[in-house]
């Protein structure tokens, strides 16, 4: 006698524990750093809107922050520039522009002139590779069912050929689901 399946759990069933609470979410949704700790410890999961609106949040917080050091200090260095002097300004290396000191985190001003890039050229880079990510994602899996398609269309002794095409669709749609690459 087989033992019954429990079917309250299924593999794309995930919540957020941030602030839009929201349930039922695929395993896309989610980093793979914190499906890897939900699945060995059980910690709580914030889906990637919530962890990027804190991100926005906390950097809104520290420019504010920066902000009043800078208009109660008269000095033109500070602890954050490592003896740096803020008046002399630093070229961004994505958008060219000129730019003072505040305008760029520790790590990027630690790179140097020519290497250097703005805290806006960062943000819009992290955005921008995030929204490249999800389109290729799409364009995978589209491919994936033309691929399906064409190989039904061929009929004859092409029954191998709709088998790897569709173990192939399934494997892209499971780790849209799942947050798992597929295992060979």
């Amino acid at each position: 006698m087989s033992t019954p399946v429990v079917t309250d759990r299924w593999a794309g069933n995930f919540d957020c524990s941030g602030p839009c609470r929201r349930k039922r979410l695929v395993g896309s949704d989610f980093s793979k750093k914190a499906l890897e700790k939900h699945r060995k410890s059980g910690a709580s999961l914030r889906c990637k809107s919530c962890v990027s609106s804190a991100e926005a949040a906390e950097r809104d917080l520290a420019a504010a922050r920066r902000a009043a050091e800078a208009s109660s200090s008269s000095k033109t260095t500070s602890g954050t520039n490592h003896g740096q002097d803020e008046s002399i300004p630093l070229t961004c290396a994505s958008c060219s522009k000129s730019l003072r000191l505040s305008s760029y985190n520790r790590n990027q001003i630690s790179k140097g002139e020519g290497r250097a890039r703005c805290r806006n050229c960062v943000e819009r880079a992290a955005g921008d590779e995030s929204n490249r990510n999800d389109r290729e994602r799409e364009e995978r899996i589209a491919k994936a069912r033309e691929d399906v398609e064409a190989a039904k269309r061929a009929g004859g002794n092409a029954a191998a050929e709709v088998l790897r095409a569709e173990s192939v669709l399934a494997a892209l749609e499971a780790e849209h689901v799942t947050g798992l690459k597929p295992v060979r």
